[in-house]
């Protein structure tokens, strides 16, 4: 296995504090925007087969198993893991290398719930198994340089995204018309995944799956556009008015920035991931509009991402008092109903640092008109 990678190093260590001989990372192949895998983060390469597992000693021996055989040059070019061993028998292979390794005592395994019924049981009658999923979450939490790079790469994505949004977002066009043109935008762009959810219409009252709905002169257009890119997600939250905005709407998305802005002052490493729901929703609640803060009209103000995003919580609200890290990448969105005007979406994805917070997208934050 590579020596000095910060994986490797954050995953011994974490063998170490949890007394545990081995980890298993196991994947079969499922990988999407709704369900990334472990295996994913943890190599650096996306699984095709059904069965693929890294597998790692407390003493830093390190291998990557595939499915199928032939799967095993492409792996070996992408991943930091240097041996790289495509199979025919997965489980026989699997427990050749946990007895080449030495491993007899607690063996952790993350994505178990991924295997099958039989693998995992052959493995259960030699190890006392540890679930193991918190490893590579907690591992996941602080980016590393590499990943900092590839959601700056993903954050571009989105960018391509939503100038598709706007060029497409017009009068006839139905909902999963201008969903396929940003896919194909992103996807262009080197998306591996898109996941999109928007609405239209003159008073929405939240985002959802395009349907077949056409777009209408009037209509407030609202998007959530995520594109993942090799593991990475990023997304962006924008509103879009067909026709020129009224003065109301203008008003009311000036209190969502100003609720955006304020909550971003108070960002940063070290702070409670509830500060940002508070701060949020202390500022709309000035505006007049507390009772629209919670449910049944709001739920969240934002949330984490892929592997990982359990930290600082799967969403962002009052009761979340994890705190944040440097280098976790946050959705901080100040996406809200109010009932003159509907729901309007806003935000985006930040990169924590010790003081304050980045923006990585160059998607400039406001209410857009599209006239054309």
């Amino acid at each position: 296995m590579s020596i000095g990678n910060p994986k490797r190093d954050k995953a011994l260590a974490l063998l170490e504090r949890e007394k545990l001989e081995g980890l298993i990372v196991f994947s079969n192949g499922t990988c999407s925007i709704l369900r990334p895998s472990y295996l994913h983060y943890f190599a650096g390469v996306r699984p095709l087969g059904p069965r693929n597992a890294a597998v790692v000693s407390k003493a830093g021996d390190g291998v990557l198993l595939v499915e199928p055989l032939w799967d095993a040059l492409r792996v070996s070019r992408k991943s930091w893991i240097k041996e790289v061993r495509g199979t025919e028998d997965f489980e026989g292979d699997l427990l050749d290398i946990l007895d080449r390794f030495g491993i007899k005592g607690p063996l952790g395994i993350a994505g178990s719930v991924d295997m099958t019924y039989d693998l995992y049981g052959r493995i259960e009658k030699r190890f006392q198994i540890i679930p193991a999923d918190f490893i590579i979450e907690e591992m996941a939490r602080e980016k590393t340089p590499g990943e900092i790079e590839l959601v700056k790469k993903t954050a571009r994505i989105a960018d391509i995204g939503f100038q598709a949004f706007l060029d497409h977002a017009r009068v006839g066009t139905r909902e999963y018309e201008l969903a396929a043109e940003m896919e194909y935008a992103m996807r262009r762009a080197g998306a591996d995944d898109v996941f999109i959810l928007l609405s239209s219409g003159p008073h929405n009252f939240e985002m959802h799956e395009p349907r077949d709905r056409r777009l209408e002169t009037g209509d407030v257009v609202i998007g959530e556009i995520t594109p993942v890119c090799e593991g990475q997600f990023f997304q962006l939250c924008r509103t879009v008015i067909l026709g020129s905005a009224s003065p109301l709407q203008n008003e009311k998305y000036t209190l969502l920035i100003e609720a955006l802005n304020r909550t971003l002052e108070e960002t940063r490493a070290g702070i409670a991931a509830s500060v940002i729901s508070k701060t949020m929703n202390r500022v709309i609640t000035d505006g007049g509009y507390g009772k629209y803060c919670y449910a049944p009209y709001m739920r969240a103000r934002g949330h984490g991402f892929g592997v990982g995003s359990i930290a600082p919580g799967a969403v962002i609200d009052d009761d979340n008092h994890n705190l944040l890290e440097k280098n976790q990448l946050v959705v901080i969105h100040p996406n809200q109903w109010l009932p003159e005007t509907g729901y309007l979406a806003c935000g985006e994805s930040y990169l924590i640092a010790d003081e304050g917070c980045e923006k990585l997208s160059q998607t400039e934050t406001r209410l857009y008109e599209n006239k054309g």
